[in-house]
């Protein structure tokens, strides 16, 4: 089990020789190995100990404390990578107005690709003219995408895509207790939405995890420009994968691994009178008290993002929804989610590259490998990974 997620809440996890016991009103609820994990997520109130935050570092296991709704909040390291020329590298090829825009045209186009492949499968049950058509457009926006010379029109022809791709969504659900219409986030108004935003975010973790073991910096990016606060080369890694939350989400949904009481709808006064800054620390694990902020902080400190960040925005039909309620997972639907999302994460699909199949997580980081091997002009093109 390399990556572990804790999610129950009030939670602390304690050293004990080279387990961590995982406690909660005074009673063990898990023992774990640490020569079985690699990564540990911690969602909301989960306290570490001194002597667990030792024995994590001592033995190298990325901690990453993630709010209920899963955006990223802290992370524990150790060393940042001594990788320095690839930095430097990555620096010179991102200030690089034609490196820029070459790995922006294949990010983009591969995403596009994907979205219409999700469509396209769909569509041979359900023989919709409308979906069709958006296959059509898509295939068309594509190539036009790939040829493009300006990064913003890129950019463009990617938000039309999403906005294609979204609006058609909601004919892939099979669940009568569920629907969709448009994409809503930050936050989510739908349990969908939620669903899909967790989904991203899980994402986001995953991906940094991988730049930062790779060597490359988080915060600067091709296809997603450098912004305050905003890892756009991670953003940029993940744009190929999305839609294999997609398809995880619609999975779970259509098989009734989610219903609606896995979800809980939070009025925005409700919210505000839970997001109050914690007084712990978030890196060290210190215990948070009742009120801290649970699913996100939104403070004027903050930087701009949030771990589902997506420029679905630019096409999508996305709408303010202020007088809804925001629709988040429950712990039940948290728990279904993430164990559903890491068994995901360990099927294996072919990966031309290599000429064999691989885990999904190992497809990620090999596709931040190859970025980085582009960067250092050791291979002429990135090429996105687009399941066949």
């Amino acid at each position: 089990m390399p990556q572990v997620a804790i999610n129950e809440q009030g939670a602390a996890i304690h050293a004990e020789g080279d387990l961590l016991r995982v406690k909660r009103e005074g009673r063990t609820i898990r023992r774990l190995r640490l020569m079985d994990v690699d990564q540990l997520l911690l969602f909301g109130r989960v306290e570490l100990t001194s002597g667990a935050v030792a024995l994590l570092a001592r033995r190298d296991v990325d901690v990453v404390f993630c709010t209920l709704k899963g955006a990223f909040r802290a992370r524990l390291i150790t060393r940042a990578s001594k990788n320095v020329m690839l930095r430097l590298a990555q620096m010179r090829r991102a200030a690089d107005s034609d490196t820029a825009l070459r790995i922006a045209r294949a990010i983009a186009t591969g995403k596009i690709l994907h979205q219409r492949q999700v469509l396209l499968r769909a569509q041979r049950t359900l023989q919709s003219d409308d979906v069709a058509e958006a296959v059509g457009q898509m295939r068309r926006l594509a190539e036009r995408a790939r040829r493009e010379t300006s990064i913003d029109t890129v950019r463009g022809f990617e938000g039309q895509a999403a906005a294609l791709y979204f609006r058609n969504f909601g004919r892939l659900i099979r669940s009568d207790h569920f629907s969709f219409t448009v994409r809503t986030r930050r936050p989510p108004r739908d349990p969908v939405n939620a669903a899909l935003s967790f989904g991203y975010a899980l994402l986001t973790t995953l991906a940094e995890t991988a730049v930062l073991q790779c060597g490359l910096e988080p915060m600067v990016g091709f296809f997603h420009q450098p912004a305050y606060g905003r890892p756009s080369l991670v953003l940029d890694l993940i744009e190929e994968f999305r839609p294999l939350v997609d398809t995880l989400v619609l999975r779970m949904i259509n098989r009734r691994q989610l219903g609606p009481s896995d979800f809980q709808e939070h009025s925005e006064a409700s919210l505000a009178a839970m997001l109050v800054e914690p007084t712990g620390s978030g890196a060290t694990g210190t215990a948070a008290p009742p009120t801290e902020d649970i699913f996100e902080t939104t403070h004027e400190t903050d930087p701009p993002f949030d771990a589902d960040e997506i420029d679905d925005s630019q096409g999508s039909g996305e709408q303010p929804a202020d007088h809804q309620p925001a629709v988040y997972l429950a712990d039940s639907g948290r728990r279904v989610f993430l164990t559903t999302f890491f068994h995901r994460m360990r099927e294996r699909m072919y990966y031309p590259p290599r000429e064999q199949t691989l885990q999904l997580r190992q497809i990620v980081e090999e596709q931040i490998y190859h970025l980085a091997r582009v960067i250092e002009d050791k291979e002429t093109e990135y090429i996105p990974f687009v399941p066949r």
